[in-house]
């Protein structure tokens, strides 16, 4: 991991970059092979609808080359998305310009309030970057039950990360003329002398290479899906049923392009359903279909987050207050037992049990540590 322990711990973040591209290639390495065992042909390229049953691949050269298919699925997934401001797009990384940084920057400002952009935090401040989190409003997770992300927030503060709260966003992020950048937010505060600025403020469809003029989705570019029909949401998502199918009835939509939750282990279980219900000959998967509902999910931040079902908040809304029963528990994490810390500086644990009805279903779980 690039950590030499011999006197003071110092780290090597170009040997720990090179480590992990290594890795990370071996591994596409892996699943090239596994498409090929499969018998699954690559086509490289940019597509674009010609029809319901037609897709244009233009390849690098310029070559053009027509597909034709029974069926068609569109599952082109999602991008990071960098928000209005003067400055903002040439002068910030998003979440894939993290994995090019060659160096550990000194001082990081990285902006958003989701997963990515506490996960992102914790990381570059747990290795030695002076970390700035910037929020629109009064913290991060906001979508979370209320006990993980004040927890949350707690823990982040403890360990040195600079929140800056009820901003409002990026205003203005002008460079220096070196290599250093100036963060102005829309509730005036400043951020000086940044080595990178890193958006996570949103993630958006890859639906712009999807269409042209069509009304429901305009600005979007080439993928043309005004050829075929398929309708998108003003937010550029697919439209979609329960099964997956568009409005079109050979193509289909899965994953971040339809943005219903957004998690690559959603994207896989419905992508195996809807493999089942079109092409098993077994009756049993004629009404295959993938759950939405209370989907487990971890949050890789500093304490880790897990968490399923609906949250305190939620819950009341839909069953009433007089329904609902909470259990919460908050101890110190036993791997701290034996450091030598008060203890109220060691991490928490944190975990709720939110129920409902008279036999108290477990309709939520949250766990912080």
């Amino acid at each position: 991991y690039g950590f030499s322990t011999g006197g003071e711990v110092t780290l090597d973040f170009p040997k720990l970059k090179q480590a992990r591209d290594k890795y990370v290639k071996r591994l596409n390495g892996i699943y090239a092979s596994g498409f090929a065992k499969a018998g699954v042909e690559h086509v490289f390229g940019e597509a674009t609808f010609v029809d319901e049953h037609t897709v244009k691949v233009t390849d690098k050269d310029g070559q053009v080359t027509n597909y034709q298919a029974e069926k068609i699925l569109i599952a082109t997934g999602g991008r990071p998305h960098f928000p209005p401001g003067e400055g903002v797009e040439e002068n910030c990384i998003s979440s894939d310009g993290f994995f090019d940084l060659e160096d550990l920057p000194k001082v990081a400002v990285v902006v958003g309030a989701g997963y990515i952009a506490v996960e992102l935090a914790g990381v570059l401040n747990s290795l030695g970057s002076e970390t700035h989190l910037v929020v629109r409003k009064g913290r991060a997770l906001r979508e979370f039950d209320p006990m993980i992300s004040e927890a949350l927030d707690k823990e982040m503060v403890k360990q040195g990360i600079f929140i800056h709260r009820n901003t409002n966003g990026v205003a203005k992020v002008a460079s220096d003329g070196g290599n250093k950048k100036n963060i102005t937010l829309h509730n005036g505060d400043t951020i000086y002398n940044a080595d990178v600025v890193l958006m996570a403020a949103g993630r958006v469809p890859n639906t712009e290479d999807l269409c042209t003029d069509c009304e429901w989705a305009p600005n979007t570019e080439t993928l043309h899906l005004e050829k075929c029909g398929v309708k998108i949401t003003p937010r550029k998502y697919v439209v979609v049923d329960e099964y997956q199918n568009t409005n079109v009835e050979n193509i289909y939509a899965l994953g971040d392009v339809c943005g219903v939750v957004e998690l690559t282990p959603m994207a896989i279980a419905a992508g195996r359903r809807l493999a089942d219900r079109l092409f098993s000959s077994n009756p049993i998967h004629a009404t295959s279909k993938v759950s939405y509902e209370c989907v487990p999910t971890v949050v890789f931040s500093h304490p880790t987050i897990g968490t399923c079902g609906l949250t305190e908040p939620k819950a009341i809304e839909k069953y009433g207050q007089e329904n609902v029963k909470v259990y919460t528990s908050r101890f110190s994490d036993s791997h701290y037992g034996i450091f030598d810390m008060k203890p109220e500086d060691k991490p928490k644990t944190v975990m709720k049990l939110v129920c409902a009805g008279l036999d108290e279903k477990v309709v939520g779980i949250h766990v912080l540590g």
